[in-house]
């Protein structure tokens, strides 16, 4: 993970160390930092190309792609919104384009899409938010030459990415909840396992997040010959997650106190596991549907899914994990190109088959949601563990 952090006794010294470190190298993880509270889980290949040795402006560019972002932190007392930090800077590079104002993680942030000449037209999106420490703000431009075409959705994945406090990184995206305001409730009838529930979502969450999932779609296919592209995988589906666990807060809610008083009765021992396996029979009975052409996703968005629309594995998996991580269940998907399939896996102690995860060395129940079996049932040919690429949501 590549952190900020400054430090007043040794701060030059850490980002001389810092830039060194990264610059003209091509890094796929998240940019957090430590000290402001926020993070960005950026595409892959970007790499440091220019920083300011306060530490607080930061300029990234990438290799096969011809975008650029700017990273700056501004400590301004004068305004508490967002959008006039925005304008002000968009001023001083004598950018066109409208700004406007909405709110978003709690907090007034600034959007623009925006056009400016420098050393040719170049055009993007900038944003602006308050972070959690007063009078400072992230704010955030991404653009690529306006000759150069199919830029846009990269750009805006980019910046949708931005988290500015870890209380919401389950939310959807500053792009993405500006593009698509809240229209108000849409009611949900679930039978999960004979129990019928009442729940909703709101009228704008099946648009907005199949935007999401085409938005996120379009990026990973620009990595399927790229030597990141197990990485741009993981990042595809954690971009979905985010947005879709946002969207089922009141449903995982429902879901969760309809049901788990009668998995303590019946298994006060280990309520989890029941409750874990009346979700996974719930999804191995969705109906089944893949997409009709390879230049689209697969992935059918959770709110499609409680909505009574065909799935596949993916989407099964996801929206496990995203019932049980709400409730405080580690669990996570496992995807794999060599068998084309998805599964489940959660942190529960009951027997059966498990996957290690390498990056906290706990093992993991399978799940799968395609056939008619309990947790901890893998089919034979779907045993190699060198042939699954973990994807966490919690980490």
């Amino acid at each position: 993970m590549t952190r900020f952090q400054r430090r007043p006794k040794n701060k030059f010294a850490i980002l001389i160390l810092i830039f060194f470190a990264l610059a003209g190298k091509a890094f796929c993880e998240k940019i957090t930092d430590n000290d402001y509270k926020f993070s960005l889980d950026v595409p892959e290949g970007y790499k440091i190309s220019d920083y300011t040795k306060d530490g607080l402006s930061y300029v990234f560019s990438h290799d096969n792609i011809p975008v650029t972002l700017i990273m700056k932190i501004i400590n301004d007392n004068s305004e508490t919104e967002g959008s006039k930090i925005l304008q002000k800077n968009l001023s001083k590079l004598n950018a066109q384009g409208q700004t406007a104002s909405f709110n978003w993680s709690e907090k007034s942030c600034g959007i623009s899409n925006f056009s400016m000449t420098l050393d040719t037209s170049y055009t993007g999106w900038a944003v602006c938010a308050p972070l959690l420490i007063k009078n400072n703000f992230v704010l955030l431009l991404c653009y690529a030459p306006t000759e150069k075409q199919g830029c846009d959705q990269f750009i805006i994945s980019t910046i949708n990415s931005l988290c500015i406090d870890e209380k919401y990184k389950n939310t959807p995206g500053i792009i993405t909840s500006y593009a698509f305001p809240k229209e108000g409730t849409k009611n949900i009838e679930l039978n999960i396992g004979g129990k019928k529930i009442t729940t909703s979502i709101d009228k704008s969450d099946i648009e907005a997040a199949k935007f999401t999932v085409d938005l996120e779609y379009s990026v990973l296919t620009l990595y399927a010959n790229h030597k990141m592209w197990k990485e741009a995988w993981q990042r595809y589906y954690r971009m979905i997650y985010r947005d879709n666990a946002g969207r089922l807060e009141k449903a995982s809610f429902d879901i969760f106190n309809a049901l788990y008083a009668s998995c303590k009765a019946e298994n006060p021992n280990n309520p989890d596991i029941t409750y874990a396996q009346k979700l996974l029979s719930w999804v191995q009975n969705f109906s089944y549907k893949r997409a009709a052409s390879k230049s689209e996703s697969d992935f059918t968005s959770i709110p499609e899914v409680l909505c009574g629309q065909g799935n596949d594995c993916d989407s099964r998996s996801m929206l496990l994990s995203i019932l049980l991580n709400s409730k405080g269940i580690d669990t996570a998907m496992l995807i794999s190109r060599e068998y084309s399939h998805a599964v489940a896996i959660t942190q529960i102690n009951a027997p059966g088959q498990k996957y290690l995860m390498e990056s906290n060395k706990k093992e993991y129940l399978f799940g799968e949601t395609t056939a008619k079996v309990t947790w901890g049932m893998i089919a034979q040919e779907h045993a190699d563990r060198k042939k699954w690429i973990p994807v966490s949501f919690t980490e």
